[in-house]
C-alpha cells in the first residue's frame, strides 16, 4: 500500500505477515513514516544554506532543534504517472514536482517507482532538474519495519556500517567515528530493544554488486533485508520505543537509505548537483521471509 501524500510506504505483506509499521489512512504519518525525503535528507542546520554567496532559508520544521527536516515533499500530493500489472511485476510510478521557492530556487521533477516482483520490493527514485543552473539534491526513504507476531524490540538488527556520523545536541553532523568497540557496532547483530538509535551510519560494507544490506530478523525465521545501491551511501537507523499506534506506543525500527547525510547543503559532503535535464536514478529495496513458526 502506497499513500498519495509523501508517496509513503504504508504496507508490505506476504500472506498473513505484515512487514511495515505504519498508521491509519486518516492519520498523519508519525515521525515521517514511509515518506520520500528530498531534496535534502535529515536535518538542515537552522533551515539555512548558502548559494552563490547568498544565504537562503526554508521553514523550520523541528522547532526545539531549530532545524528543517527531511526536505520539501513530506506533505506533497503525488500523482500517478503509470501503473503496470503483469505476471512478472506489479508497479506504480508516482511523480511530484519541487517548485522553485526562496529557500530552494530550483524546479526539479521527481518520481518514485514501487515495483513488486518475485524477489521483493524495489523502490527507484528519479529526478530531473528543469532549472537553468545545476540543482543541489539528495534523496532518501523513511520506512519503518516490523515482523508481525514478534515484538519489534525482540528483532535482531544487523547493519554493515563501519562508521557513525557524530552530531551535536541539535543532531547536526560534526564528524564521523568508527563504530568498533561501541554500542553502535551492529555488524554482528543486536536486538532492537538493547539500544535506542537515532543515528546516521556510513562506510557501509558492500557486496561485489555494490549493494549494502541491513537486516532485521526474528527468532522464528522471519527476515527483512533492506538493500541499497551504491548511490545510497548512508543509512539512518531509528528505533523509537514511542511509535504511536491506536493500540498504544510500541517499538519501531526505521531503516532509511540516504544518498547524503544530514546538513549536506552546508557541508557539501556527498551532495548531488543535478545538471539541467540530466536524469538521476537510484534504487533501494526490500526482500522478506515469512516466519517458519
Amino acid at each position: 500500500m502506497i499513500a498519495q501524500v509523501g508517496a509513503g510506504l504504508r504496507s508490505l505483506k506476504l500472506n498473513e505477515t505484515e512487514f511495515i509499521e505504519s498508521c491509519e489512512p486518516d492519520e498523519i504519518a508519525p515521525y515521517c513514516a514511509g515518506i520520500v525525503m528530498s531534496p535534502w535528507v535529515n536535518r538542515l542546520d537552522g533551515g539555512k544554506w548558502t548559494y552563490k554567496g547568498q544565504e537562503l532559508e526554508v521553514p523550520i520544521t523541528i522547532h526545539d532543534q531549530q532545524n528543517s527536516n527531511h526536505g520539501l515533499l513530506e506533505f506533497a500530493e503525488y500523482h500517478l504517472i503509470s501503473r503496470v500489472d503483469t505476471a512478472d511485476e506489479s508497479s506504480v510510478l508516482l511523480g511530484a514536482t519541487i517548485q522553485p521557492r526562496r529557500g530552494y530556487p530550483f524546479l526539479v521533477e521527481t518520481t518514485v517507482k514501487y515495483a513488486l516482483h518475485a524477489d521483493g520490493l524495489t523502490v527507484t527514485h528519479g529526478a530531473i532538474n528543469r532549472s537553468a543552473d545545476a540543482a543541489p539534491y539528495a534523496v532518501g526513504g523513511h520506512p519503518y519495519f516490523k515482523i508481525s507476531g514478534t515484538p519489534t524490540e525482540q528483532l535482531v538488527l544487523q547493519s554493515p556500517a563501519a562508521s557513525i556520523i557524530d552530531v551535536d545536541d541539535r543532531q547536526i553532523p560534526t564528524g564521523r567515528s568508527s563504530v568498533a568497540g561501541t554500542r553502535f557496532d551492529v555488524r554482528a547483530g543486536r536486538r532492537v530493544g538493547a539500544n535506542f538509535f537515532d543515528h546516521n551510519f556510513a562506510d557501509l560494507e558492500r557486496e561485489a554488486d555494490g549493494m549494502a544490506h541491513t537486516y532485521l530478523r526474528s527468532d522464528n525465521g522471519g527476515q527483512i533485508d533492506v538493500w541499497q545501491d551504491a548511490a545510497f551511501k548512508y543509512v539512518v537507523l531509528f528505533t523509537p520505543d514511542f511509535y504511536p499506534t491506536r493500540s498504544g506506543k510500541v517499538w519501531a525500527a526505521a531503516v532509511e537509505p540516504q544518498t547524503a547525510a544530514a546538513n549536506a547543503f552546508n557541508t557539501g559532503e556527498d551532495l548531488l548537483w543535478l545538471a539541467t535535464d540530466e536524469p538521476f536514478s537510484a534504487s533501494w529495496g526490500v526482500r522478506v521471509q515469512e516466519p517458519t513458526a
